[in-house]
């Protein structure tokens, strides 16, 4: 009997189970790991949906040197395009999901960070998504945010960028927001994990 490559050939469902290996080893280490860079990793759950995480796929809590914890919330996609089309579910879901772990009330900004992990990227919308976020972590006001795009100042890959944010998450309650386009606050900017090589 023969069997779908994506059950023998390491796909499809399966790739959720290397960012998961990743962070456990660091648990078991007692090392750091990416989005979690100054901390020691102590706890990783999976599929966290029943427990109140919108972002389920994978939750990895990390211990800083004060004894401080921080809590990084991902999702897990094979492959991942950066746009707002109406088609492009996986990265909606990532979008709206992480404005609702935003929105938790024991979110706690300046601390947790929300992201995904993604095998397979196109490497100008990395950067450009990459760029964007680094700019809202490194900004304290919106205003200061958006004065990266100002005519001039920011490619049209990363506008885009933001544009697909600000359409997503308008699409989520009927409008369009800047306050919420900057997802972005710093300093929980949406992180890319990516890519993921295994």
């Amino acid at each position: 009997m023969t069997h779908s490559p994506e059950l023998t050939g390491g796909g499809g469902f399966t790739f959720e189970d290397a960012p998961v290996a990743i962070y456990l080893g660091a648990l078991l280490g007692e090392e750091s790991a990416a989005g979690l860079e100054d901390r020691t990793i102590v706890r990783v759950a999976v599929q966290q949906a029943a427990y109140g995480e919108p972002l389920d796929d994978l939750i990895v809590d990390g211990r800083g040197a004060d004894d401080s914890i921080a809590r990084l919330s991902l999702q897990t996609k094979r492959e991942l395009t950066i746009s707002a089309a109406t088609t492009n579910t996986d990265f909606r879901e990532i979008v709206t999901r992480a404005w609702a772990t935003l929105q938790k009330p024991g979110f706690r900004e300046d601390v947790d960070r929300v992201g995904a992990v993604t095998g397979t990227i196109s490497e100008a919308s990395r950067r450009a998504f990459t760029t964007i976020c680094e700019w809202a972590r490194a900004t304290t006001t919106l205003e200061a945010f958006l004065g990266h795009f100002q005519p001039g100042a920011a490619g049209a890959d990363k506008r885009n960028a933001l544009e697909a944010l600000r359409q997503i998450l308008g699409d989520a309650d009927g409008k369009t927001s800047d306050e919420k386009a900057y997802p972005l606050r710093p300093p929980p900017a949406l992180l890319l994990v990516a890519p993921l090589a295994y």
